[in-house]
């Protein structure tokens, strides 16, 4: 019995640094966001507030790579009647680019995230004082594209666009820059 479980401890090690020779590697970085809310329900325009997003990811190969996210919203907009702030925002997500030189390269994105954020809404609606406010739980695939570029062999930077939450009532989207490192 221990000389199986040593095998395939051994042949779990060769395949693990057999990857790490074709791999690009482990990266982290940090985002800002200027992330866009909108409620079909109460018709307002769209509602902009600032964000922070850590990510750290893994480059399989130079075209495909899995990455998470956190992030928290930093700020909260109004307008009208309508109040929306984030209290955080999570996901998974596989990316797949296409290095067109050493510099730069597109790609497109996807996966699942999952965001909490405070809806509230006060004020008169046709002479009825209406008043709401509840914390709210959203989830959903999300998609985007975005362009990282090479500074140096181990310092990057990223512009991206992404759709986190698209439902029936509600659509949570961002626009992001920043900065990654390489290990």
């Amino acid at each position: 019995m221990k000389v199986i479980m040593r095998g395939a401890l051994l042949l779990s090690c060769s395949l693990f640094v057999t990857q790490g020779a074709w791999a690009a590697g482990p990266y982290i970085g940090g985002n800002y966001s200027q992330i866009q809310y909108d409620n079909e329900e109460f018709d307002t325009d769209t509602l902009k507030i600032d964000a922070a997003t850590l990510n750290a990811g893994l480059e399989l190969t130079e075209f495909f790579a899995i990455e998470a996210r956190g992030g928290v919203g930093l700020d909260e907009d109004s307008q009208g009647i309508a109040d929306f702030e984030l209290d955080h925002l999570y996901g998974g997500y596989l990316k797949l680019g296409l290095p067109i030189s050493e510099t730069v390269r597109p790609y497109v994105i996807g996966g699942y995230t999952k965001a909490k954020g405070t809806v509230s809404v006060d004020g008169d609606i046709a002479g009825v004082s209406y008043s709401y406010s509840d914390s709210e739980n959203f989830e959903d695939e999300s998609y985007g594209a975005g362009l990282d570029m090479n500074i140096t062999d181990t310092l990057g930077a990223n512009l991206e666009y992404m759709r986190y939450i698209d439902t029936d009532e509600e659509e949570i989207s961002g626009i992001s820059v920043g900065l990654r490192s390489a290990f």
